[in-house]
């Protein structure tokens, strides 16, 4: 399986001794070059309302604080790139330091001119079809034995913790909860959001404003247990179930000893026609959610996408060279264009006001640190029960739900020192919060 958590990390600096400074590929005084010239055409309010100034608006800006929070010392381990992109662009438009037309340009260009369908149907299909089915068919059965206890526990005692802090137990649920637990912040938070709009009445943007903290904190905590649990894996005295340095699996078993990797995978390399089939086989599928959502209404479009592109997945209908398109197309929009999403939700979807409301209430940061221990503690538990390592488990399963999405699982096994659960992140970021998708999409209806 290729290690495409790294891809979603922007490339976004390059410089090996004696070359200059590039950014996304581009040679420094190039590229701010360009930035300046977009400056130029923001405060100048020339840019039309279109498709191609939403565009190289959200990416420059997206490309540029995705490149800054990279290089931040500290910072950087805890998902910096992603957090500026999805804080600056509010924060600027609430103190007036970009005018509002951007905001407006934004908002236009990834909701009415439909990018966030193009996008975020991209990488769900392309998240799930690049997955590894031999590792899903023959080791990941009994990893979804602690990844839906930590999905479980984590709705009940959390639902029932924010319940007891007059919280509420449906907003606990919907606006901690369940974007902690669903995956990240462009497969999850966002498609999310326009679930919960359409049973409450509020508008994406509205919704998305309350959940996308609960993202970006719980990622946080994420990396610090990730580190105290490696920590913890290291005392001498420690439980000899308690950690298996990296491995997950505590009896040697068949399953450990087999090959996992897929028999018929495809060695299609990166080209324009590979993407060309992703962008088909992804848009179809899109295509195909919309048509059952017309006829079965109960559920949002993007659940049925997501059981589609499980479906194809799991009874291996696609031939592999489909499903690297699928992969290669995912692995563009996650380079070049997650960057622009989270601008573009930024500027055009948040409210600073609303974050700082929530940001500073007690309560709702108290539960985004319960929900995160939570998820570890279930995850480790019956990760026991099933085989596994209790570290191992608490991070496959517990923290790898519960993190930023890719970059999160990087940033959490680098704390961990254990990069060879990636597969296990990647099923948990992708499988797990396509499935808590599903659920939240079925209690939304009767609880919001």
């Amino acid at each position: 399986m290729s290690n495409l958590p790294e891809s979603r990390k922007l490339e976004s600096i390059e410089m090996n001794p004696g070359q200059k400074l590039k950014i996304a590929g581009i040679e420094a005084p190039v590229f701010f070059g360009v930035v300046i010239v977009l400056l130029i055409g923001i405060y100048m309010e020339v840019l039309p309302q279109n498709l191609a100034s939403g565009l190289i608006v959200a990416m420059v800006l997206g490309i540029l604080l995705m490149w800054i929070g990279d290089q931040i010392p500290v910072f950087n381990t805890f998902g910096g790139g992603p957090i500026l992109c999805i804080l600056i662009p509010a924060l600027f438009l609430y103190w007036g330091i970009l005018p509002e037309s951007v905001g407006t340009l934004t908002d236009r260009f990834y909701n009415e001119i439909g990018f966030s369908d193009f996008a975020v149907t991209g990488i769900i299909v392309g998240s799930i079809l690049s997955m590894n089915r031999t590792m899903l068919m023959k080791i990941g059965v009994r990893f979804f034995i602690p990844l839906l206890s930590a999905v479980v526990a984590a709705i009940l005692i959390g639902g029932s913790i924010g319940q007891l802090i007059g919280f509420g137990f449906g907003e606990t649920i919907f606006y901690v909860v369940g974007p902690i637990m669903g995956g990240g912040m462009a497969a999850g938070a966002v498609p999310m959001s326009e679930i919960f709009a359409s049973s409450s009445g509020e508008s994406a943007g509205t919704v998305l404003a309350k959940i996308a903290p609960a993202v970006m904190v719980g990622n946080m905590i994420c990396i610090l247990t990730a580190g105290a649990l490696n920590g913890l894996g290291k005392r001498k005295n420690r439980s000899k179930n308690f950690s298996g340095d990296g491995e997950i699996l505590r009896v040697k078993t068949a399953a450990q000893k087999m090959d996992l990797s897929d028999p018929d995978e495809s060695e299609t390399t990166f080209s324009m026609n590979s993407v060309i089939i992703g962008i088909i086989i992804a848009t179809s599928i899109f295509v195909f959610g919309k048509i059952v959502a017309d006829l079965i209404p109960m559920f949002h479009s993007y659940v049925w996408i997501i059981l589609g592109a499980a479906a194809l997945k799991i009874f291996n209908v696609l031939p592999s060279s489909v499903e690297k398109g699928a992969e290669h197309w995912y692995e563009l929009i996650t380079k070049a264009w997650v960057p622009a999403i989270l601008v573009a939700i930024s500027a055009g979807m948040i409210d600073f006001k609303s974050v700082i409301a929530i940001v500073t209430d007690p309560s709702y940061i108290s539960l985004t640190i319960i929900t995160v221990i939570i998820a570890v503690l279930a995850a480790g538990f019956i990760g026991l029960l099933v085989g596994f390592y209790f570290v191992e488990s608490a991070i496959g399963a517990g923290l790898g739900m519960a993190d930023m999405g890719g970059s999160g699982d990087v940033a959490v096994l680098s704390a961990a020192e254990r990069m060879g659960l990636m597969p296990f992140l990647q099923i948990s970021s992708r499988i797990g919060g396509a499935i808590m998708l599903i659920i939240l999409s079925f209690m939304a209806p009767f609880l919001m």
